[in-house]
């Protein structure tokens, strides 16, 4: 329905159930419901911790980031000192919102009062990362100039105005009448007011990935709960169904986003609040869930699960991702097919964030059969044509679990790692092969978003993933480098995956570069990789080597054998030579490896084949 809903059915609807009653977000309004999320075993050192953390934060009230800190960014490029203190600020809303469901305490009251009154008191909800973020070259100019900018919506506003405003609405009659005042005040002035009353584009309204759907999500939801005429409120909302399609677009035809598991889970999550939060407040006329691609963007994370908590983590994301069992549980409205995760997938309600830990318990059924959780049998396989992903995962007779990713694209995708051609190997719960991501999120700088410094970083530039260095040239950044599929086919026992790279590299003496992967899984027998690199060039060229990025230490037997626990590269010797190095990156304590292969006498052809035989442990 989002794509086919028109104006005119959005403001029937509003208009028409105005003067309905309406419950939002009904599963928080009910207290038996608390009552049973609050005596799960399951969630009781969720609890426990909950109360911990309001003991601290009555005994040690949190202060407000200083100006030092909100300025640390501009200075150094740091962003980790501030974003922890306003971590520590905004736990109050969650702590205390949450525990008022369990008990009404006096102390816990006062919290919760205390809490919203120094978010208002705040003098922007914008993170220093984002100030200026109209401005494309917010990073670099913004902090020399004398006077701060007009103020804009970044991700963290729409999410603090998204949490205030469900706060207020459930607990309004324990709040003083002055902090919810306080609350729709604020909102209006730095959100409603900076969004709704200029034509003019937040930056990240013309994006397709995770931030419009959150950013839209938030300031939508935030608008349901407080603006009650029908007529102005289909108005506001339009413009975020306008921005939410756009959302969508960044999904290919297969429900596939360059982004990976982690960032569908942060995006998809908002759009599903804002769906249910809105059929509430038309009586169930407008279902945005009910989308034909929904389905399929549901289903993009399950392709990309792995084992022992693995995940595909192309670009910018961790090899272990956690999801929201709630919101897959409410997705299985729609979507009946879609299974639930096993164990190790499961997230715990989080304590830093009400509206994602009460979605968790209360959208979760009391009761969970376990026969249920998603279990791979026999091959699963998937290839996103239009991000250009495959993906392809085997479990044999005896339990034993090996998976194969790939992916082309452009090296201009969200969060994007020049990284066309690059490829990861799992095997019984270990990317063997694997994708060094992002790792610890303080990572993430003003130096990081550069594309200036960020490709010089082994994680973002293509020398950290699994692809060739092509004449002395790595990957280049931008859009106009691409992986184009040559072919993509399967047969009952091997997938060819075949990519042309020659664009991914700005390289004058290349002329063509395919990589053809093999993927060999024959029933009863191990899953084997073979890799296939062709190179011409219109002169020789002074190097070729091939690159591989292992999470285990590598073996060189010497022999043209390469051990990685349970699998081994086998290349020519006589036409490369091996060495292995480790990967130094401040953002990891995990060790990564690159193999090198240099080829000894390159021409004006280069062709390798690299095998990759996998023997479970």
């Amino acid at each position: 329905m989002l794509n086919q809903l028109t104006f005119r059915q959005l403001k029937n609807a509003l208009e028409e159930t105005q003067h309905l009653p309406h419950v939002l977000f009904a599963e928080a309004r009910s207290s038996e419901r608390w009552k049973s999320v609050i005596e799960d075993g399951n969630y009781s050192s969720f609890w426990g911790k909950m109360k911990e953390q309001a003991a601290e934060i009555i005994e040690k009230p949190v202060r407000a980031p200083l100006f030092s800190e909100f300025t640390l960014f501009g200075d150094t490029g740091n962003r980790s000192i501030y974003e922890s203190q306003w971590n520590k600020l905004y736990a109050g809303l969650h702590t205390f919102s949450m525990l008022l469901m369990m008990e009404d305490r006096p102390e816990w009251k006062t919290g919760l009062n205390n809490a919203i009154w120094n978010i208002c008191n705040e003098y922007t909800w914008v993170w220093p990362a984002h100030v200026g973020l109209y401005h494309k070259d917010h990073s670099d100019g913004i902090w020399d100039q004398p006077a701060l900018p007009r103020e804009t919506v970044d991700l963290f506003a729409a999410l603090s105005a998204f949490g205030l405003a469900e706060t207020v609405s459930l607990h309004g009659d324990r709040l003083h009448p002055w902090v919810v005042h306080r609350v729709k005040e604020e909102i209006d002035r730095r959100i409603f007011q900076v969004y709704f009353h200029t034509p003019i584009p937040q930056k990240w309204e013309m994006d397709t990935n995770n931030w419009p759907a959150v950013c839209a999500s938030s300031i939508g939801a935030a608008a349901i709960y407080l603006i009650e005429d029908g007529e102005k409120l289909a108005g506001m909302l339009w413009r975020v169904i306008g921005v939410l399609r756009n959302y969508f677009s960044g999904f290919d035809e297969q429900g596939s986003t360059p982004e990976g598991p982690a960032y569908w889970q942060v995006g998809f999550s908002y759009f599903v609040y804002f769906a249910e939060l809105l059929k509430e407040r038309t009586h169930g006329k407008i279902l945005l869930l009910t989308d034909e691609k929904v389905e399929s963007i549901s289903q993009f994370p399950q392709f990309c699960m792995l084992s022992d908590g693995k995940v595909i983590n192309f670009s910018d994301s961790s090899d272990k991702v956690q999801f929201n069992i709630g919101l897959i549980h409410r997705l299985q409205d729609y979507v009946p097919s879609l299974q639930l995760p096993s164990e190790t997938y499961r997230q715990h309600p989080v304590l830093n964030s009400w509206v994602d830990a009460a979605r968790n318990m209360l959208w979760s059924p009391e009761s969970t059969p376990s026969d249920l959780a998603l279990d791979l049998e026999g091959v699963q396989e998937r290839i996103y044509t239009g991000n250009q992903w495959f993906i392809s995962k085997v479990k044999n007779s005896n339990g034993r679990f090996s998976a194969f990713a790939a992916k082309g694209g452009n090296n201009d995708e969200p969060h994007n790692h020049n990284d066309l051609g690059h490829f990861i190997l799992h095997v019984d719960g270990e990317n063997v092969l694997a994708d060094i991501g992002l790792g610890d999120i303080y990572m993430y700088s003003k130096q990081y978003f550069h594309p200036q410094y960020r490709y010089e970083m082994i994680n973002a530039g293509s020398h950290g993933h699994s692809v060739p260095i092509v004449d002395g040239c790595r990957q280049a950044y931008g859009e106009q480098y691409r992986a184009n599929i040559i072919t993509s086919q399967t047969s009952e026992d091997e997938v060819q995956f075949v990519l042309d790279l020659t664009k991914a590299y700005n390289c004058d003496s290349l002329e063509l570069l395919t990589r053809e992967f093999i993927w060999k899984r024959p029933k009863n027998e191990n899953p084997q990789l073979v890799i296939t690199d062709m190179a011409s060039f219109s002169k020789v060229p002074e190097s070729f080597q091939e690159v591989f990025i292992s999470s285990v230490l590598p073996q060189d037997t010497g022999i043209g054998r390469i051990r990685m626990n349970s699998v081994t590269l086998v290349y020519n010797l006589d036409q490369w030579r091996a060495e292995v190095e480790p990967i130094q990156s401040a953002a990891h304590t995990l060790s990564f490896y690159r193999v090198k292969l240099t080829c000894r006498n390159p021409g004006l052809e280069v062709a390798s084949v690299c095998r990759f035989e996998i023997e479970h442990s």
